[in-house]
């Protein structure tokens, strides 16, 4: 870079003026060029790949050999399972739907050992209990994303960074996510059953401090909601147990609701309750935003990571009448692979030959050139795999609820 910047300079000094643009273009350049080679290039990450593979192979060979033992001799269809198989990090997919959660669906699945997941009381002995609203948020789809804005700092020109990664779940199985929430909401009921208090699953008949009147995901016509995050965001399939509605909610939430209904609840002793289980697929990772005079480069990404807790602005479970709630104080990540990450497009401008074009027009105009960078990946759930470990969580925050019920 040393001997770029020394001919930039000898640009300057030699053509004058118009040598000052070519200078200023030839710096920017020379600036670019050391930026981009911070990174790998393309044949050093497909090196590292082909390494990778290399050693996942070798791995599973070992594994199956029992190396470290007594060694195992494998015959030609042993090695040619080994040769055959995925690389370690990803899984043999068997695809979400109805049918292929069944056995999971049957199967008695125990809270895992959690202590201090909620905060908070809710106090419901002595009362009348309406259980309102049993609802379930699935993330299938989200972005995350970071930048640095251009800025200007001792005759240098910095150019700005952005960086977007999204993933989707391409064919969203509402009938399996159904089934999973009927049964995170049987096993709710027995839970709660074993407190011995006076429970109604459901709406009153006359009428309740808040209504459920809005309909949640169906086969036919699934709804979504996509909660903000700041620097990222979650797009959720919103369900309920069979039969169930759900309590509206605005910009500024559930509301105040009812208050002749709280005040007529409050003297005779009824209470509501309403409970909120999310289940995340992600981990968000990003850099955030600031100048590029101080930050040179954006990073954003998104890992597999299946995480029960509440969504920001949600409580795990909160009262219609006297309004308490417990509060998620650490949300729960569950371990075990449960879908393969698949990049499926992008762009990088630094690879367009637009982008680059663009890149080099702005290097002649004495700025530093804007980078920009999308990745795009589609999640494959594995169907048995995602049922387990969502009702793994669900059923440790039903555990955690009806602890918090006194």
């Amino acid at each position: 870079m040393g001997g770029q910047v020394a001919a930039a300079q000898a640009a300057g000094s030699i053509f004058g003026a118009f040598g000052g643009l070519v200078a200023k273009a030839a710096g920017a350049v020379a600036q670019t060029t050391a930026e981009t080679k911070m990174g790998a290039s393309e044949e050093q990450q497909a090196l590292a790949k082909k390494a990778q593979s290399r050693s996942d192979f070798l791995a599973q060979l070992a594994s199956a050999k029992q190396c470290g033992g007594q060694e195992k001799a494998l015959t030609l269809e042993e090695y040619q399972q080994v040769a055959m198989a995925p690389s370690v990090g990803t899984i043999q997919v068997v695809p979400m739907s109805q049918q292929s959660i069944q056995k999971v669906l049957a199967e008695n699945i125990e809270p895992i050992a959690a202590d201090g997941l909620l905060s908070g009381q809710i106090k419901l002995t002595g009362k009348k209990v309406y259980v309102q609203e049993y609802r379930v948020m699935f993330d299938v789809s989200g972005e995350v994303k970071a930048n640095t804005r251009g800025g200007y700092l001792l005759g240098t020109d910095y150019g700005s960074t952005r960086v977007t990664v999204t993933y989707k779940i391409p064919n969203v199985d509402v009938a399996a996510f159904q089934a999973i929430t009927d049964r995170a909401w049987e096993d709710f009921k027995q839970r709660l059953g074993r407190k011995g208090l006076d429970v109604v699953y459901g709406q009153p008949a006359d009428g309740a401090v808040y209504e459920a009147t809005e309909e949640p995901s169906t086969p036919a016509k699934p709804v979504y909601t996509t909660v903000n995050l700041g620097h990222s965001k979650r797009t959720y399939l919103m369900m309920a147990p069979t039969g169930m509605k759900l309590v509206p909610r605005g910009f500024a939430g559930i509301g105040a609701g009812n208050i002749g209904k709280r005040i007529e609840w409050s003297k005779t002793n009824q209470e509501g309750l309403m409970i909120t289980q999310t289940i995340n697929l992600t981990e968000h990772e990003t850099s955030g935003s600031g100048s590029s005079i101080w930050k040179r480069q954006s990073s954003a990404d998104v890992k597999s990571a299946l995480i029960v807790g509440n969504s920001p602005m949600e409580w795990p479970a909160r009262t219609a009448v006297n309004s308490e709630s417990l509060r998620t104080e650490k949300p729960m990540a569950i371990d075990g692979q449960f879908a393969n990450f698949r990049d499926v497009g992008g762009y990088d401008s630094t690879k367009d030959a637009g982008g680059r074009a663009l890149g080099l027009f702005q290097n002649m105009m004495g700025q530093g050139a804007n980078q920009y960078k999308t990745i795009n990946k589609e999640v494959d759930l594995d169907g048995p795999a995602m049922a387990r470990l969502s009702l793994q969580g669900m059923v440790t925050y039903n555990q955690a609820i009806v602890d918090g019920i006194k």
